[in-house]
């Protein structure tokens, strides 16, 4: 029997995590303390660690695509043994059979315009029915306008996706609008409150680095992951691929993080430092909140870099530098009396953004002219220097 160069990759970075797995702690965990010793790290973040070990997580990931797959790890005397098995659940005895079965007509095939969010947490796309609400597969907080992500600066928002849906102002907002006692509809912010079920963790970068992670191999990885082509799951990673690739905007600096380990070698690398501030927000209603203060607020056209949160069929971040931006930590009071803390992002340059941008749209603004500011989703990061 013959194995790939690469499954061979795969499997020995299986079977290494394995010997360690019963005295050590999550490599990425340990990498972040290791890196950032100082730095607290946020619960989105922390949410998306997994306590299993790389073939734990990848047995999982193949159970929920609808196969029973196994990677076997054990460790004895002899060494290390690997083995891959595949079949599908054996279906449940009927107790109660029945003898003469009618014959059931085949159900019809969904037909789909965008691909649909498959088994995960919650998403929101706004299209021309208005703004929905779904599980989306990459089981974090999605939030969407059409197929595209309202952070993606390139793209343009047509007049249909946003006519009629006065929901979508409160996606982004004026600088003079975060004031103390404004209020805010944060509607598209909520998650869901069971991270366990709701969330596709990090793989550790060992893991990660073996699954191709690039359009032109994106067979390769289903394969590798056990995903059908041409499912909702596999449109969805092909759309992350083609935002990861694309031309950033004038003065951007991009790249997708495909671990927690990239996520901090980039941004520490980017802002210069390891003395970092990592601010993500906490708000668990959508709903409208009061601005009630500013802990902290970065200085005016500060260096940041800032990560959101893609579909895909493990945790990925599309990681990209602004420098023309002030950050600020906003306390929140809920209508129902709830408390949280907002991560507000403030851009004071979008002379290089998509004219038909969806903020342009809902402001009223033009490219270059007044900042356009807005809420992070909870589950999306910012990088500041910490002094």
């Amino acid at each position: 029997m013959k194995f790939s160069r690469a499954l061979l990759v795969l499997l020995c970075v299986i079977a290494s995590e394995a010997v360690a797995k019963s005295s050590t702690v999550s490599p990425t965990l340990s990498y972040w303390h290791h890196k950032l010793p100082t730095t607290p790290m946020p619960s989105a973040l922390r949410e998306l660690i997994s306590p299993l070990s790389s073939s734990e997580l990848l047995a999982d990931m193949k159970a929920d695509d609808g196969e029973e797959s196994k990677v076997s790890v054990s460790v004895g005397k002899g060494g290390v043994n690997v083995g891959v098995g595949k079949g599908k659940p054996k279906p449940s005895p009927n107790p109660n059979p029945n003898p003469n079965p009618k014959p059931q007509p085949k159900p019809e095939a969904p037909v789909t315009r965008n691909p649909s969010p498959g088994k995960g947490g919650v998403g929101v796309n706004v299209g021309k029915g208005g703004v929905s609400v779904g599980k989306n597969p990459g089981k974090g907080t999605g939030v969407h306008v059409g197929d595209k992500s309202p952070f993606n600066y390139n793209y343009a928002a047509s007049d249909d996706e946003i006519l009629g849906d006065p929901s979508l102002s409160s996606m982004f907002l004026l600088e003079n609008d975060l004031q103390s006692g404004s209020k805010v509809n944060l509607q598209f912010l909520e998650r869901s409150s069971s991270p366990a079920d709701s969330t596709v963790f990090f793989f550790p970068r060992s893991l990660a680095d073996a699954i191709p992670f690039s359009s032109q191999k994106l067979s390769i990885a289903l394969a590798k992951l056990n995903i059908s082509q041409g499912s909702n799951k596999a449109l969805s990673m092909k759309q992350t691929l083609e935002e990861c690739e694309g031309p950033a905007i004038r003065g951007e600096n991009k790249y997708c993080a495909t671990s927690l380990e990239s996520m901090i070698d980039y941004s520490t690398s980017t802002l210069g430092t390891n003395d970092v501030n990592v601010l993500a927000t906490n708000v668990r209603k959508g709903q409208q909140y009061t601005i009630s203060g500013f802990p902290f607020q970065s200085k005016a056209g500060s260096k940041s870099v800032a990560c959101h949160k893609q579909s895909y069929a493990y945790a990925v971040y599309y990681c990209h530098e602004t420098e023309h931006t002030t950050t600020s930590l906003v306390s929140l009071k809920g209508e129902d009396g709830s408390r949280g803390e907002g991560v507000a992002v403030c851009h004071t340059d979008t002379s290089g953004w998509n004219p038909q941008h969806l903020a342009f749209k809902v402001l009223n603004v033009k490219p270059g002219g007044a900042p356009v500011c807005h809420f992070i989703p909870n589950d999306h990061i910012v990088w500041l220097r910490a002094n």
